[in-house]
């Protein structure tokens, strides 16, 4: 088969600066409104030949259908191919290119589906010839009718027509692609059943035997669609397609089993210190798939990317109901892991906090390892014993994520806000390491001040002055007599004050001054 390598299309108006790529585990997937949404390829495939093989994952919205690929857009006569779903069928089918309006024309297979909406499936066709065509969906071969008449084989020669993805337009109809869609693929050549379920839940190199397009909608932003196959047939969104977090079961790489006795069924996926054993499998699902991401996830939530470490791991049913369930045991360098967090698939951004195992696990799961990691810790500051208390905010840790809170009044809170003298203590946990700290604040209380109550100023050295406690001197000193006037003042009081010319009497004093003393009062007698 002759592939055109020359790409008739160009990109007008359009830069072709792609904003980098986001390529952990399924990366981002492209949604079609239904409407108006396709993505524009050019004049490709003008030469394409049978036998080819197609694939991809999609969702599609309740209610929706449509095209998923088309090879030859707006031809007057069925010719190329199209790939395209229905409310009860995939369907694969091309055109002779010798009529139009009439089945003699066309040739295809419909196979049959239910319940297919919302949810991620994989669909696969391949074509080999007029009565030789498969349809699988999650790697099951659904089997099928065939559909037209022609006999004859596929021709691809219009040269004014445009591949697309997302939608065509022929003979009249339009039919629009409702829904997300991803990792979508195209063979020269007829894979077979292992390598459509060997290769459904892993991304390709690019340089597979027979690739000749490859679009895995990765890029975050922007207009361009890059075709990752040999050929670089890169297309253009067109209408208003939104880029989205792909929910696919994609990872690096995978392990599947298909078995028609799920009794007693293990599957395991091995890497360096990593080891997952999915067993325990219930209800009656066609195949189990395994896919490992090399990477940390893109959508991070809920993660302290101190101690979760790549890699991480997904594990997908492949089956026409979703009555499954399966148990996930997980263990690093043969040790249970101290913690799993979990999604269910990469449109989720948060992870949820799981256990060590992940038993009964429903249809499908993403998980992710949490380590311990001794370098946890908080510090509250040092203790305090100030005079006066300042109110301040207690912080302890800058990245809070993943981490519980406990004070010590049943507080929650990652920020506590401290407004008294008194013992404060905190411990985090973040499932698996722990941390602890406390805090106390204690106000200075002087309570044992020497000060006398009588001064005897008679000039025989015993009780001559007015001494207080050492800790005052240098405060201020006033007393008053009992009439309330005030009768001596000092502001740097020097214990030098023998009552100079008052009477004996009895008197009043306010002391202030000192390291954390409070204003003292008293009754002060001078005796002569």
């Amino acid at each position: 088969m002759i592939i055109r390598l020359t790409v008739a299309f160009i990109l007008l108006g359009c830069s072709c600066e792609v904003c980098g790529q986001d390529k952990a585990g399924s990366g981002r997937a492209v949604s079609f409104d239904g409407v108006d949404d396709y993505v524009a390829l050019g004049n490709i495939y003008d030469n394409l030949e049978l036998p080819l093989t197609i694939s991809a994952w999609i969702f599609l919205d309740p209610g929706g259908l449509g095209t998923i690929f088309t090879s030859q857009d707006n031809s007057h006569i069925y010719n190329g191919f199209h790939f395209y779903v229905i409310h009860t069928a995939i369907i694969i089918e091309y055109g002779d290119g010798l009529g139009t309006f009439s089945a003699d024309f066309r040739r295809g297979k419909a196979g049959p589906v239910d319940n297919i909406f919302g949810k991620w499936v994989h669909v696969a066709a391949i074509m080999r010839g007029a009565l030789d065509m498969d349809l699988f969906l999650n790697g099951v071969n659904i089997g099928g009718n065939y559909i037209g008449t022609s006999q004859f084989p596929m021709n691809s020669s219009s040269p004014l027509e445009n591949a697309m993805i997302g939608f065509r337009s022929g003979t009249g109809l339009t039919y629009h692609f409702q829904g997300m869609m991803d990792e979508l693929r195209i063979w020269n050549r007829p894979l077979s059943e292992d390598e459509i379920r060997d290769q459904m839940c892993r991304k390709l190199t690019g340089d597979e035997p027979g690739l000749i397009g490859y679009w895995d909608f990765n890029e975050p932003s922007g207009v361009v669609v890059t075709d990752r196959s040999p050929n670089h047939f890169d297309g253009v969104l067109r209408g208003s397609p939104q880029r989205v977090f792909s929910g696919a079961p994609i990872g690096d790489k995978s392990v599947s089993l298909y078995t028609d006795d799920w009794h007693e069924s293990v599957l395991t996926m091995h890497d360096s210190l990593d080891n997952v054993r999915v067993t325990n499998v219930t209800g009656d699902p066609n195949g189990l798939h395994i896919y490992e991401v090399n990477k940390l996830p893109s959508q991070t939530g809920g993660l302290n990317l101190r101690t979760f470490k790549q890699p991480y791991f997904g594990v997908f049913v492949a089956s026409d109901d979703q009555d499954n369930f399966f148990d996930v045991n997980y263990t690093f360098n043969d040790s249970a892991v101290c913690q799993l967090l979990t999604r269910t698939d990469n449109s989720v951004s948060s992870w949820s906090k799981g256990a060590t195992t992940l038993p009964h696990v429903f249809q499908r799961k993403e998980f992710i390892k949490q380590l311990r990691d001794t370098t946890v810790k908080i510090d509250l500051g040092p203790d305090e014993s100030p005079c006066v208390f300042t109110p301040r905010r207690l912080n302890p840790l800058r990245d809070t994520t993943g981490f519980e809170f406990f004070w010590q009044n049943g507080s929650r809170v990652s920020k506590f806000e401290v407004t008294d003298f008194g013992t404060y203590w905190l411990t985090v946990d973040d499932g698996c390491n722990t941390a602890s700290d406390t805090l106390r604040i204690s106000r200075v209380v002087v309570d044992d001040l020497q000060i006398p109550d009588v001064i005897t100023p008679n000039g025989d050295l015993f009780n001559q002055f007015f001494e207080i406690d050492q800790r005052m001197v240098g405060g201020s000193v006033v007393v008053y007599n009992r009439w309330g006037k005030e009768v001596y003042h000092s502001s740097n009081y020097q214990n030098d004050w023998d009552g100079a010319d008052l009477p004996s009497g009895v008197y009043f004093y306010r002391l202030n001054g000192g390291y954390c003393i409070d204003e003292k009062r008293g009754m002060l007698s001078i005796v002569r």
